[in-house]
């Protein structure tokens, strides 16, 4: 026990394991959707999951509905509006491949942060291989487009951004997505590197990785070497287009990490210390807590508070073992604490990006 850690700063509701796609990075796609909708949270037990961290944490944090497929639930609209009317601030991810019928709710809910995979814009087959099904990059063009549309004949303040993993196929879709964001007055984009796909796996049939003895998969480190050369050259071309104001929400740090893994990805392991144990809390859909989405479960919300949970023996254990974990992922999104306030807070992101295009003699 401690009472010297500091509370999470990023919370994420990993509401279901379901999910309509088979996408090329990601296995939650394996989840049998009848085998787990019985097994998660209902209702009740997430309003309760929320006033306990609302209690906790105070009002106004962020949180982020994540899955599988968020909008497959039933009662996710039900479940922001409670967290609204108890403070929270909340965002959501989608695969934007069934919300169709969903665009008047989603604009006039109080989700803030809609966070939409695209993953290529110029190529739709790219799109549509990297997600396991045709027709993906028509549905996600058109959420995107009209729900900026229905945003601004209602006046809403939805924040409409786009994150995209980075694969050896779409190295050369990255400076066109930016530039369609750029285009369209979208919020801004955010660059997620391509990871082992069993990290990002249905909590139903894996609970957790081998963090401390992790080998990448030779298929994998083919994958990074393949790209590397190019990628490099496309992240100092993204350093400079977010100093001339381009809204992309990856840090510098990030960015700067990302290159250091294209030149030898085994040096991130000893550039980069892993902090996530000390600011994420991710609670799975079925109660599991974690404060890294690799490692195994430090405590289930049905048996303990989640503050009982933060300041527990296990999660202390957590938070030593990330600190020698083997996994790669430490270049990834959720080890950069600016990146998840920025994805929520364009405007201010986007007026910082402009004074420092002024400021470098760039206007």
């Amino acid at each position: 026990m401690t009472d010297n850690i500091e509370k999470p700063q990023q919370i994420t509701f990993d509401v279901t394991d379901r999910c309509q796609l088979r996408c090329i990075t990601c296995s939650k796609w394996k989840t049998v959707a009848s085998d787990v909708i019985s097994k998660e949270l209902t209702t009740e037990e997430w309003k309760k999951v929320m006033l306990d961290l609302r209690n906790w944490l105070g009002e106004g944090m962020w949180f982020c509905f994540s899955g599988g497929e968020p909008f497959l639930r039933q009662d996710i609209f039900e479940l922001a509006d409670y967290a609204h009317s108890i403070g929270f601030k909340v965002a959501s991810m989608t695969n934007a491949f069934s919300i169709q019928h969903l665009y008047e709710k989603i604009i006039d809910s109080p989700i803030e942060s809609l966070n939409i995979s695209l993953n290529a814009i110029n190529n739709p087959t790219v799109h549509d291989f990297s997600r396991g099904r045709e027709g993906s990059y028509e549905k996600v063009i058109d959420a995107i487009m009209t729900l900026k549309k229905l945003k601004e004949e209602k006046g809403k303040s939805l924040g409409i951004n786009i994150a995209t993993i980075v694969f050896p196929e779409n190295v050369e879709e990255v400076i066109p997505l930016v530039e369609f964001v750029t285009k369209n007055k979208i919020n801004g984009i955010m660059f997620q590197l391509l990871d082992d796909k069993e990290s990002f796996h249905g909590y139903n049939y894996q609970k957790g990785c081998n963090t401390m003895g992790y080998r990448m998969p030779k298929e994998l480190r083919t994958q990074y070497s393949n790209m590397s050369k190019r990628m490099i050259e496309v992240v100092d071309r993204l350093t400079e287009m977010k100093q001339a104001g381009h809204s992309i929400y990856n840090s510098y740090e990030q960015l700067h990490a990302m290159k250091i893994f294209f030149d030898n990805p085994d040096d991130i392991l000893k550039e980069i210390k892993c902090d996530v144990g000390s600011t994420n809390y991710a609670i799975d859909p079925y109660g599991d807590v974690r404060l890294c989405f690799n490692m195994y479960p430090v405590g289930n919300i049905k048996e303990n508070t989640p503050e009982e949970i933060w300041n527990s023996t296990k999660s202390q254990t957590c938070r030593m073992m990330t600190k020698t974990c083997k996994m790669y992922c430490r270049m990834l999104n959720c080890n950069f604490k600016g990146n998840f306030a920025n994805f929520n807070k364009s405007f201010i992101h986007r007026l910082k990006n402009k004074a420092l295009k002024v400021l470098s003699g760039n206007p």
